[in-house]
């Protein structure tokens, strides 16, 4: 856990079983400042979202591949004045920030981190709009749109799903209000089942960013110019090569399993590998995973987490359609 703003005793008391609306500190989510002339033009030959179409009311979701074009980060992208805003799990950051590094070299494009003066929290549950209101902000415009109040942003992920960015001392002040605060494991959950996901280490550099449902979720351009792997994520749209997608299951548990764990389809009277976990959240011994499995599974199939008890998995709906 990165603790350059939150401390473990007020990390430990957080809660999963806030009730109605909620604030999550999300102390594993970083933010990279990319400034310089350049800045706009060099991430548009590195991402998967096309960057002409960011201005000062929206945010991009978007995808770094390496030159194969696996997926080494999902992240969210912002505008704050003449500097771009990069917010994506601390893994997937570094893993991007490597690239990006390696070939900017030419270009007038520097990167800087902000964890030690901006943090992250999520916002979430029945209310969230109401409660980012309450925090003097007006609220998005719809999905994918961005408000702002002071020196922070909030961004609208989805309905009553959002993300909250903070200096740190006004996230340390948060935390220390009267208002409802929860473990990052509940907005994590509400991430999961909106059908988001991000890479932990284990994962990066392992799926086509379709396999992750990117285009799904206005990650992917495919009229833009060229980036780094577009080549691959093009032939897997239409070529129709992608074989793969990202999927929701739960099952009743009180197991916790990793990034990478495997899932099993039974086959006969055989179980084999067919898919991985990708985030996973246990609350109250109810387990809720994004799992990348065969893009034709049906809710007929069977699965089960590979592990010692082996849980049952039941496969449950995305909340968008798949193309």
């Amino acid at each position: 856990m990165h603790t350059s703003w939150l401390t473990a005793q007020s990390y430990a008391q957080l809660s999963n079983q806030v009730q109605g609306a909620f604030i999550a500190p999300l102390p594993a989510f970083d933010i990279i400042k990319v400034s310089g002339a350049d800045n706009r033009k060099y991430l548009q030959s590195q991402a998967t979202c096309d960057i002409d179409q960011l201005n000062s009311e929206n945010f991009l979701r978007g995808a770094q591949c390496d030159a194969k074009g696996k997926t080494l980060s999902v992240f969210h992208l912002l505008q704050q004045a003449d500097d771009l805003l990069v917010v994506a799990f601390r893994d997937e950051l570094t893993a991007s920030m490597a690239q990006w590094r390696k070939f900017s070299v030419f270009s007038k494009v520097s990167f800087e981190s902000c964890q030690d003066s901006m943090a992250t929290l999520g916002l979430g549950g029945d209310g969230a709009a109401q409660l980012v209101c309450q925090l003097g902000f007006t609220l998005p415009a719809g999905n994918g749109g961005v408000s702002r109040h002071n020196n922070g942003v909030v961004l609208q992920l989805a309905e009553q799903h959002f993300m909250l960015l903070l200096p740190k001392e006004d996230a340390i002040a948060l935390l220390n209000s009267s208002l409802p605060l929860a473990a990052p494991t509940l907005w994590l959950k509400q991430h999961i089942l909106q059908g988001f996901c991000y890479l932990e280490q284990p994962l990066i550099g392992e799926f086509v960013p379709q396999m992750l449902n990117l285009q799904a979720v206005d990650a992917i351009s495919f009229s833009k110019g060229c980036y780094l792997g577009q080549e691959t994520v093009a032939r897997m749209k239409y070529l129709g090569r992608n074989k793969r997608a990202a999927w929701l299951l739960q099952a009743k548990t009180d197991e916790a399993p990793a990034a990478g764990n495997d899932i099993e389809q039974q086959f006969n009277d055989n179980w084999r590998r067919v898919g991985q976990v990708i985030n996973a959240v246990n609350i109250n011994n109810q387990l809720w995973l994004i799992a990348v499995l065969p893009n034709d599974i049906t809710p007929a199939d069977s699965l089960r987490l590979k592990s010692d008890s082996a849980p049952a998995l039941q496969l449950l709906p995305l909340p968008y359609p798949l193309s």
